[in-house]
Order: structure tokens, then C-alpha cells, then sequence
């Protein structure tokens, strides 16, 4: 079946994106050349200026599936009549699932030079993972809203925020450390762990 010009473009735009991830996860940002990102992707690197612009947009692009990819997993897994204290847990189930996924170790070594990106451009890098850390904890914000306590009472919309950058820290990290060290962290740590922080709020 012959693609539409729509459909043809979100393809070379997700083959970009991946490509764009291995490269930079491979070589780091600055090294990585846009040369070898296009023909990883089979494609030219008129497609990357045509699509994204630039190599920093393709850089927030590649960002922004990553997050994406995150937040379809966590929305999939906590459902609405969790408590608070449920729904953290299977945030952290979530969360240390990703580290012994396939591709675990490429989105660590990514995500470093990402924070290495910040180091060296801090102009470039925070807008780059400010968009990130916001996003994120903004879909985490929305997942713990709304969640019943031990007290009985629901947590707020202010609640969750002030919660939601402690789970991604605590989990982040988490996920660092068993990527690295397989088996150095097991679930029902990350998940005992992340259920502590309710305390926050109640």
C-alpha cells in the first residue's frame, strides 16, 4: 500500500529519531554528525533539515519519543481506582522494567549525554532538559492526582506536583544504578522506595 505524504513523513521522521538516539547514545551530541545519522536512517540529510531544521531540534525530538515512550507505559499501567500508595508502586514497577529492557543501557548512555550537553552549552542543554524534566514530572503530577491516602482523603493537584519531581529523582536514579549493576536492584526495593515518598503528602 502506497504511503501518504503525511504518512511518509512521520516514517523518515521516526527513523530519524531512532537513528538520531544510537548515534548520540554511541558518540555523544557534538560527535555525532548528521551524515551518519541520515544514512543509519536510510535517508539524506536534506530529510533531517527538511523535518526537524536542525540537530538540536532533532535532538528535542528524539527527546520528546523518549518521554512518549515512558508516559504510554506508566499511563498503561496505573489505573484510575489506584491509591496513592498502588499507583506508586506500579510507577515503580514500571520503572524497573525499563532497566532490564533491551534497550536500557542505550537510553542511559543517552540520557547522560544529555546531562553532559547541559554541562558543556548550558544555554542549549537546559532548554533541551528542562522540556524533559517537565514533561515527565508533569505526567507524573496527572497520574497522582486525585489518589486516595491512608488518611482516606485525595491527593491534590498541588500535592502531586510537589511529589512528582521526588518519584522521577528517586526512580531515575534507581534505574541508573540496575542498569549499570544488573541485579544490584530489585523491584520490590524500587517499589518500597517510591511508596515511602507518599509520606510527602500525607
Amino acid at each position: 500500500m502506497r504511503l501518504t505524504r503525511a504518512q511518509a513523513r512521520q516514517r523518515n521522521h521516526d527513523a530519524l529519531v531512532a537513528a538520531a538516539v544510537t548515534e548520540m547514545a554511541d558518540k555523544g551530541y557534538a560527535a555525532a554528525r548528521l551524515e551518519d545519522i541520515a544514512e543509519r536512517a536510510e535517508l539524506t540529510t536534506g530529510a533531517i533539515y527538511s523535518i526537524f531544521g536542525s540537530k538540536q531540534d532533532l535532538l528535542v525530538a528524539a527527546v520528546g519519543r523518549l518521554a512518549d515512550d515512558v508516559g504510554a507505559e506508566l499511563t498503561s499501567v496505573v489505573g484510575n481506582e489506584l491509591t496513592l500508595v498502588d499507583a506508586l508502586g506500579a510507577i515503580a514497577s514500571a520503572y524497573h522494567r525499563a532497566a532490564a529492557g533491551p534497550a536500557a543501557r542505550q537510553r542511559l548512555a543517552f540520557e547522560l549525554e544529555l546531562l553532559s550537553l547541559v554541562l558543556r552549552d548550558p544555554a542549549a542543554g537546559r532548554e533541551v532538559l528542562g522540556a524533559a524534566l517537565w514533561r515527565t514530572e508533569n505526567l507524573l503530577a496527572g497520574l497522582l492526582t486525585g489518589r486516595r491516602t491512608t488518611t482516606g482523603a485525595e491527593t491534590t493537584a498541588a500535592q502531586a506536583r510537589q511529589l512528582a519531581p521526588a518519584v522521577a529523582s528517586l526512580l531515575g536514579g534507581l534505574v541508573q544504578r540496575a542498569t549499570v549493576e544488573p541485579g544490584s536492584v530489585t523491584e520490590d526495593y524500587c517499589v518500597r522506595a517510591a511508596v515511602a515518598l507518599a509520606s510527602l503528602v500525607t
